[in-house]
């Protein structure tokens, strides 16, 4: 169906901002400031801002309850053995969880849910479509997002209880070390019996998939980035809690940075250096490949918009903001052609607010996925 939303200011992101109106046909941005056409329907903005939707790049939505001390709510981490990089968080998501609906209410339109942080590899990722007119199989994105790798005080904090392999981040280096190895090593039998865990390495191995790391301290990001070096595999940071503390070494390496979640307490050891000075850091020495995350539960996916905020009052510039939580994120999962901007081509994922994004006092008041209306706040309420 063609559609006209007309008389609103456009912010695609990618460009400045202008008062304008698009062309919607087939769910995809199919013109920008279309001629007026009789019997095409239109939706007047009133005045209203137009933004791309929200790309959360990092959460455990629906893996992962808000009472998140039930195991019966609990489908992010497979504790049985450290290295489990087989499973997906697809096979573990309660597609009806109410947190969906409470994204999409506050403008978020693509959710990338990853496995937890609780061994050294934890399984592949899975980026989904937000809109609830689809069935679930339907809503996938990317079946395989990134691998999920995990640093610190998670994976010694679980292990030593469960498994018993680890007890420092020696051993969670070690074991990250020998997986890869062992992939190597099945790459080169001639008649091997197919291991889907080893064909997961391999594809990180190969640059088929990223390793998206979960590290809090310096050190941890630095041997990450040693034993990306060995085997010469790709990595993304994952919450890089200190990495404002040599921010000169991720600016060398072009090292992609999910920062966040921001609001939390300092609730263990290796979170003590949390700043939310971090993203500004970050971008004064030249890091611009930076997105903003809430791995929802740890924080409500309804903060994103509001991290932003919060970034550019410590000094972070509302161009990287604003690119932190759509294009960015979409670029880092390989989804910057079909979402993250309000671009001609791109699927119609959009949000109208009453204020401007940044302002943390904006209302959503509509949310478009696929060019359909997904969410219109004075019917359905506010949800938090």
């Amino acid at each position: 169906m063609k559609w006209i939303l007309k008389n609103a200011i456009l912010h695609p992101v990618t460009a400045e901002a202008f008062r304008g109106s698009l062309l919607i046909d087939k769910g995809k941005i199919a013109q920008i400031n279309p001629p007026e056409r009789k019997g095409t329907q239109t939706f007047d903005a009133n005045g209203h801002h137009l933004f791309p939707g929200i790309v959360e790049e990092h959460c455990h939505i629906g893996t992962h309850g808000e009472k998140t001390n039930q195991t019966a709510d609990q489908d992010t981490n497979e504790w049985s053995e450290p290295i489990t990089p087989e499973m997906q968080a697809l096979d573990g998501i309660k597609i009806f969880d109410f947190g969906f609906r409470m994204a999409l209410a506050n403008g978020i339109t693509t959710l990338n849910i990853f496995p937890g942080s609780g061994s050294p590899i934890t399984g592949v990722g899975v980026a989904l479509k937000n809109d609830p007119s689809l069935r679930f199989e339907e809503r996938i994105l990317i079946k395989e997002s990134g691998l999920k790798m995990a640093f610190g005080e998670n994976p010694k904090s679980v292990h030593s209880k469960t498994s018993k392999t680890i007890q420092t981040r020696m051993a969670t280096a070690a074991l990250i070390r020998k997986a890869f190895q062992d992939a190597l090593n099945y790459e080169k039998k001639k008649d091997k019996e197919y291991n889907r865990r080893m064909e997961i390495l391999l594809k990180v191995l190969k640059g088929e998939l990223t390793a998206h790391v979960h590290v809090h301290r310096a050190d941890d990001i630095q041997t990450i980035i040693r034993i990306a070096d060995e085997f010469g595999f790709k990595i993304h940071l994952e919450h890089a809690t200190e990495a404002h503390l040599i921010p000169k070494i991720i600016v060398e390496r072009q090292i992609p940075v999910a920062v966040g979640p921001m609001f939390t307490a300092k609730y263990k050891i290796e979170v003590n250096n949390r700043s939310l000075q971090t993203p500004a850091i970050l971008e004064r020495a030249g890091v611009k490949d930076l997105s903003l995350i809430t791995d929802h539960p740890v924080i409500p996916i309804w903060n994103l918009p509001i991290e932003a905020s919060m970034a550019v009052h410590y000094g972070l510039s509302e161009d990287l903001a604003l690119r932190a939580i759509t294009i960015n994120p979409a670029k880092n999962l390989g989804l910057d052609h079909r979402i993250g901007s309000l671009e001609v081509g791109k699927d119609a994922d959009m949000i109208l607010l009453d204020r401007e994004l940044l302002d943390p006092t904006h209302r959503v008041l509509y949310v478009w996925t696929n060019g359909n209306l997904s969410y219109d706040t004075e019917k359905e309420g506010m949800v938090l």
